[in-house]
């Protein structure tokens, strides 16, 4: 049947379920678009030293979560920030579970070395040693959240392309999968931020404790437009981890997302980055999309034909997965040409400068970069 047009959505209750604040007058940059659209945000814990570096205590879990607050309160906003902290080397069940009890509520893993400000995180083939600490989050009712890429051969040493990381995490995240039935059936488990098709077939296939994310901006990126032949880097802007794959990953990503399988719903993976850091043949791997993220997802939802399953996506799936309760908060979007800035401070944002066809309507206070 053919879609109905219409040029006005009104979603309740969003959620993104990854994003990267940052702090100071970064977060201060970007924290708007995310708290005056969404209801909640999960907020990633990998900080690098200047920041504080990784949340991992409860100590820390406080003070970043005040430091958010503080923001939303001058802002006069309605939006409750979900709390992370990163399994690093040293992570016990004690102090997850310290963690927890200030207020933590999702434990995030990005394996030593597989994106930014993970040096300290445990490395794929050490995983198995901190089941422990995956069985006190489970005990605790905490939800599990894994980067699934592998970066090096544990074997050999030798570093593995970037287009074929996700894939070769999938071994590991299969074994994971095998080890929960026996060790913490009850674990809730996400796989962030999802570009191949392998990994949606071993989400689908996985049992309903078990989720996958996707980001607004993978359905519009392909490998060749983000490194040259030799596999260098080409174009800085549109570098990020999980870099983005060939055509068929891509079309599987949109299917999927677009599916209406609670198995899938979103995660941004916003993660700014300064201009002078997204330069030169090695740049920090990132992309901002909070001030376009959802504009974007109107966009796919409606060239698939399925924009009707939009609010399931970014306003159902994930804190039902979650166990949270909805939220009345709304946004109206309205088919309006609208041409975002390049940069919002130092920061550039995905698809800024280019012409997009849904526009978050004036009135609700969000502000056009």
């Amino acid at each position: 049947m053919q879609q109905k047009v219409t040029d006005e959505i009104v979603l309740y209750n969003l959620h993104d379920m990854h994003v990267h604040l940052r702090r100071g007058l970064m977060m201060v940059n970007v924290l708007l678009f995310t708290i005056k659209i969404f209801a909640r945000a999960v907020v990633m814990g990998n900080l690098n030293r200047e920041q504080g570096g990784p949340i991992v205590t409860a100590n820390q879990v406080v003070g970043y979560r005040d430091e958010i607050m503080r923001e939303v309160d001058r802002a006069h906003c309605e939006f409750e920030p979900i709390m992370t902290v990163m399994l690093v080397r040293g992570m016990t069940p004690a102090i997850l579970r310290a963690a927890h009890k200030a207020g933590a509520r999702v434990l995030k893993w990005i394996p030593g070395g597989a994106s930014s400000n993970s040096e300290e995180g445990v490395p794929m083939w050490e995983l198995k040693k901190y089941y422990p600490v995956l069985k006190e989050a489970e005990q605790l009712g905490m939800i599990f959240s894994g980067h699934w890429e592998l970066s090096h051969d544990f074997e050999t040493g030798l570093e593995i392309p970037e287009i074929l990381r996700e894939k070769m995490a999938m071994l590991y995240f299969l074994e994971l999968l095998e080890d929960a039935q026996k060790y913490f059936p009850g674990l809730r488990i996400i796989a962030e931020h999802l570009t191949t098709a392998k990994g949606i077939q071993i989400v689908k296939a996985a049992p309903v404790t078990v989720a996958g994310t996707f980001t607004a901006h993978h359905p519009f990126l392909i490998h060749k437009q983000v490194f040259n032949k030799k596999g260098n880097v080409s174009n800085p802007d549109l570098y990020c981890k999980p870099c983005a794959k060939g055509e068929i990953d891509q079309q599987a990503i949109i299917a999927e997302m677009t599916s209406g399988d609670p198995s899938f719903f979103f995660g941004s993976d916003s993660a700014p980055w300064p201009r002078d850091k997204k330069k030169g043949p090695t740049p920090a791997a990132g992309i901002c999309t909070s001030p376009t993220a959802i504009q974007l997802l109107c966009s796919v939802f409606e060239k698939a034909g399925k924009l009707d399953r939009l609010s399931d996506f970014v306003s159902v799936f994930g804190p039902r997965f979650y166990g949270l309760p909805p939220v009345p908060k709304k946004i109206t979007l309205m088919r309006r040409s609208w041409t975002p800035a390049k940069y919002q401070g130092d920061v550039r944002i995905f698809q800024g400068g280019e012409i997009l066809d849904w526009r978050v309507a004036n009135g609700n206070g969000l502000p056009h970069v």
